[in-house]
């Protein structure tokens, strides 16, 4: 087998590349049918309705359609252009202008040629972000800003994202030229270094960026929350709030950090819109977080990807680069990158259930903790009844789409799992 793989041609490379491209089209569009059909089981319907009304499925249902054809179109053509970008040597003939304008080098061709083609794509995904992230929002009536407001938002996002894109691929890119005959054990480790660095820097430096990031108000509310934090064992002083208000109706909280570094994050809509009890199960779920240290076996199950895809990459490097309208000009070139992004669109959708199940797994774990922590059962249930309601949840998903992509179990099951509950 290895040897029929080193022996393959370039134009059996390229056949195979463009069976993974119809693969692709045909697993997304089983994946958009589902979303269109949704959930048709009878049993899973009515219990539904035990919790939900007929309009709210009806709302649920609206707003995770909204704007579906538009979706299913774009996503097609956003992959099609770029494949004709690379198959038309647009990204060629750009790595070659700037080759010729800034010299080469690191920090001259590579860093200018990362900065440019990450500024490509996002342009061309541009119309997405402004229906979805704008348009959608305004119309179902989450928005609490104007077109102006939502843009300046946008392009902190975009400078602080292509900020750190460019950082990690420079650093990916000096660790290979640095080891050339270790990188695939190296980057693994030295990604990590970043991606733990991110994290920690977010909550105290990207977050006040976009937020007013302040304390929770002292009375008897915070005094509940800290007293449920030490009996889940965990070590904060504090419980942050910000005024996602300014920007949205949606109500959410996150955990977030490692180490002593770790931190709880309410929305102020969460406290607005929710009772005093269904607010702290929300936070004993993300102490549930804290409690496994998701954030950390999150770090850590990225650097064992990281190495597989390092691996991977260095073994079939050498096919790849037998095809020449690629534009691959040595395993550590960031001439490379436009290829590597469509691939890595390509493939994720295909390893999406991993993650997706990972997730959902440590979900299920903090909903436990939750009801362990507090014993409120039915303000749990409530509590997602609500949550479900304030962000519009769609209630009747396709049994394949949420185990295909989902971060989170559908309500109605995160309801079965609290009425099975039985204190220890």
């Amino acid at each position: 087998m290895r040897e029929y793989i080193d022996n393959m041609s370039a134009d059996k490379v390229e056949k195979c590349f463009w069976l993974l491209v119809i693969a692709w089209c045909l697993l997304r569009v089983i994946l958009m049918g589902s979303q269109y059909l949704g959930n048709s089981d009878v049993e899973f319907k009515t219990a539904v309705l035990r919790y939900f009304s007929e309009q709210d499925v009806v709302v649920g249902r609206e707003y995770a359609m909204y704007g579906f054809w538009f979706r299913a179109v774009f996503g097609f053509l956003l992959v099609g252009g770029l494949l004709a970008m690379l198959k038309g040597g647009f990204f060629e003939s750009l790595w070659r202008r700037i080759g010729s304008f800034a010299g080469e080098g690191l920090l001259r061709q590579d860093l200018l040629f990362i900065v440019v083609s990450l500024l490509v794509i996002e342009l061309l995904s541009f119309p997405a972000a402004v229906y979805f992230g704008f348009w959608r929002e305004s119309e179902i009536g989450f928005a609490n800003i104007g077109f102006s407001g939502w843009l300046l938002r946008y392009a902190k996002s975009l400078v602080i994202g292509l900020s750190l894109e460019t950082a990690a691929i420079i650093i990916l890119l000096t660790v290979m030229r640095w080891f050339p005959q270790r990188w695939q054990i190296v980057v693994p480790g030295v990604m990590g270094i970043f991606a733990l660095a991110v994290t920690l820097l977010v909550p105290v430096i990207i977050t006040p960026l976009f937020y007013n990031q302040t304390s929770l108000e002292n009375g008897e509310f915070r005094t509940g929350l800290l007293n449920m934090a030490e009996k889940a064992g965990m070590q904060v002083s504090d419980v942050f709030v910000i005024d996602e208000s300014r920007y949205s109706k949606h109500t959410n909280a996150y955990f977030t950090g490692v180490g002593s570094h770790r931190r709880i994050v309410l929305y102020d809509n969460l406290i607005k819109s929710h009772t005093p009890e269904e607010a702290a199960l929300i936070f004993a779920h993300e102490a549930g977080h804290w409690k496994y240290s998701h954030v950390a076996w999150g770090l850590g199950l990225g650097v064992l990807g990281m190495l597989l895809i390092a691996l991977l990459y260095g073994a079939f490097y050498p096919l790849m680069a037998q095809v020449e309208w690629f534009g691959l000009k040595g395993a550590a070139s960031a001439a490379n990158l436009p290829f590597l992004l469509v691939l890595v669109m390509l493939l994720q959708l295909f390893a999406a259930p991993v993650e997706s199940q990972i997730s959902q797994f440590m979900e299920r774990q903090a909903d436990r903790v939750a009801l362990e922590l507090t014993g409120l059962r039915d303000v749990y249930i409530n509590a997602q009844v609500r949550l479900s309601r304030d962000n519009r949840s769609d209630l009747l998903p396709s049994p394949l789409r949420v185990f295909w992509l989902y971060s989170h179990p559908p309500a109605i099951e995160r309801i079965r799992m609290a009425e099975e509950f039985k204190p220890l």
